[in-house]
């Protein structure tokens, strides 16, 4: 018997199974976080259409479609969360319609919606003036000085790097006589990079970053290697760190009640938001991700050029300004016109004729 004699033919799959046929075939060209965010928002499709009765992928209507496309709108999540659930059904329904499971244009009644700039970032970045609080508190305290998640934020703030490429670092990775890090990606050990190869760099570090990572290293990392035989960057008692861990870390580094006084009116030694199971859900801490966002946003403030700022985060300048660059207008008047008037400005000796002709494309600045 041939081999597609034992196979049902493609409108007889489920949704469920071809879900798990499309994430199959995506697996040699995304990475296995890639591969878990869409069957989370597949594996939700499929649940919505059991409920609802289609028993065959074949059976999907435009009708269909569309009321799921309505659901996921009035669902109340937040829009960028709508626009990835709807962007990665109306994939799959593109992979079905490639092998004849589903009619050609039935991708077509998805509607993904198109966010304006505000809507695609988020408002939940950590601040310059924040990460400057957290990193003050923690350079000046006996306390918490090079331990891993002072350790983390530092390395965090100053590159802007993606956790799994932070996680992914190996103790040679770092070079304190050149002062910066290496980024690899490591698929079969375990720590792959989002652009794969094309993710791979160096990023340089300061004097400052490099003494607090030194001192971690030497007082608080763990000699420990993983499963592989590395020797992470970043260690914990078992091996190399879990996302949950560096999350952990994250939270309560930005955690404001560390520094000064809660801002939600709660006491530390009773708060269980302090607490390592709990401390995600204070409002003031912040994932790995938000001081991602942050960090392009300061180095954009700080007055690095774009296209440096991208070669330092792996992400391309397109894509800052779309989602990461979220300088408020105060924040874009103080720290990148200023340079600009101030290159404006006149010296004396110059003549009457050019501080006219600079004071009044100064007022038009």
């Amino acid at each position: 018997m041939s081999p597609s004699a034992t196979q049902p033919d493609p409108p007889e799959m489920s949704v469920a199974e071809a879900v798990d046929r499309y994430l199959a075939k995506r697996q040699t060209d995304s990475t296995a976080r890639t591969l878990r965010s869409y069957r989370s928002r597949l594996e939700l499709f499929a649940q919505w259409a059991e409920k609802n009765g289609i028993e065959r992928v074949g059976d999907l209507t435009p009708w269909h479609i569309d009321t799921y496309d309505l659901t996921q709108r009035e669902s109340g999540a937040a829009p960028t969360t709508i626009k990835s659930r709807l962007s990665t059904v109306k994939m799959l329904l593109e992979y079905c319609a490639s092998i004849g499971a589903v009619d050609d244009d039935l991708a077509e009644s998805i509607d993904v919606p198109n966010l304006d700039r505000a809507e695609e970032q988020s408002e939940e970045r950590l601040a310059p003036e924040d990460a400057v609080a957290a990193l003050s508190f923690f350079r000046d305290s006996r306390a918490y000085y090079g331990r891993p998640m002072h350790a983390f934020l530092e390395l965090a703030w100053h590159t802007g790097a993606r956790v799994g490429s932070i996680r992914g670092m190996d103790l040679p990775d770092y070079h304190p006589d050149e002062q910066y890090v290496e980024v690899v990606h490591r698929p079969s050990t375990g720590t792959p990079l989002k652009n794969k190869g094309q993710g791979e760099r160096r990023i340089g570090l300061s004097d400052a970053v490099c003494d607090v990572l030194d001192t971690y290293i030497d007082r608080e990392r763990w000699d420990q290697r993983d499963e592989h035989g590395r020797e992470p960057l970043f260690c914990a008692r078992q091996g190399r760190p879990s996302f949950t861990t560096l999350r952990a870390w994250s939270y309560r580094a930005t955690q404001p009640c560390l520094w000064t006084e809660c801002p939600h009116g709660r006491h530390p030694d009773t708060c269980e938001w302090t607490e390592r199971t709990h401390v995600s859900k204070c409002p003031s801490s912040r994932s790995p991700h938000r001081i991602r966002t942050g960090s392009i946003t300061w180095q954009l403030n700080r007055g690095l050029d774009i296209e440096l700022v991208g070669e330092r985060v792996n992400a391309s300048p397109s894509v800052i300004r779309k989602h990461y660059d979220q300088a408020t207008d105060a924040e874009e008047f103080e720290e990148r016109r200023r340079a600009a008037e101030t290159a404006l400005d006149v010296d004396d000796s110059d003549d009457e004729d050019d501080q006219e002709d600079d004071h009044s494309e100064d007022d038009s600045a």
